[in-house]
């Protein structure tokens, strides 16, 4: 089948003067289909988001390889790593903040479409478009972060991570901060976003029963380390490791 993200060795290591080496992750290795979701689980600590940053790029790791739809894009900078973000967006815990308080929504959502060129108007067209198919009124294009709610606010942090047709989505804890009831309401939009355009997930979550509902494979991490992995009904009603079945009986 074909792979459109493997990460290979992967390790970070932050070196602080004065202080121990702390390696946040060690030696990851896995592989990402088209159309797929995998979720990573583990508590806090265990480098999920170490991990999600890595991968974008957002910090450099120290060993091993990133290779998205058959790129490597480990070192890459400039306008080959701006390229390769076209294929990889994230999604994160907090959307208020991952949003500039000083540019409205629209503004926010479309930068990406900007950045790689496309017409000032084309964009806006299209960021409309994207904004009702997340299910917001076209008004929130110039809406402000702090101006909406909490779930409105993520629907337009979706909106604009799909704005540039990601082949990758990485949702880190991206519905940790809301109510029951909006949560669910994400997941089916995002669920719908996978059947509709074939996305790929990487689903950081610490909520397992969401896990379980959402995710074709699961991966279990601690201390920096993949411990366990296999389908959600492996990992989570008959887990292996003893770590991962003290993380199953801390939740049901």
């Amino acid at each position: 089948m074909e792979t459109i993200l493997e990460v290979k060795d992967l390790t970070k290591t932050f070196v602080t003067e004065g202080k121990a080496d702390f390696t946040a992750i060690d030696h990851i290795n896995f592989r990402l289909y088209p159309g797929e979701t995998l979720g990573i689980v583990g508590e806090s600590g265990s480098g999920k988001s170490t991990l999600a940053r890595a991968i974008t790029r957002l910090t450099d790791a120290t060993e091993g390889t990133i290779s998205l739809c058959g790129e490597d894009i480990t070192r890459e900078k400039g306008k080959k790593l701006r390229e390769a973000y076209k294929n990889i967006q994230m999604i994160f815990q907090n959307p208020v903040s991952s949003f500039d308080p000083r540019k409205s929504l629209g503004h926010g959502i479309g930068e990406s479409l900007r950045n790689s060129g496309v017409p000032k108007e084309e964009a806006k067209k299209r960021v409309l478009e994207l904004l009702g198919q997340c299910g917001l009124p076209k008004e929130f294009y110039d809406r402000y972060p702090h101006e909406v709610s909490g779930g409105q606010c993520q629907r337009a942090a979706i909106a604009r991570a799909l704005a540039v047709k990601p082949k990758i989505v990485i949702c880190d804890e991206a519905t940790s901060a809301l109510d029951v009831t909006v949560q669910q309401q994400i997941m089916e939009l995002l669920d719908s976003f996978r059947k509709e355009h074939q996305i790929s997930y990487l689903f950081i979550c610490h909520n397992l029963a969401l896990v379980q509902q959402f995710c074709d494979r699961v991966l279990v991490m601690k201390d920096g380390r993949i411990v366990e992995e296999g389908t959600p009904d492996e990992v989570i009603l008959n887990p292996r490791d003893e770590y991962t079945k003290m993380l199953v009986e801390s939740v049901f």
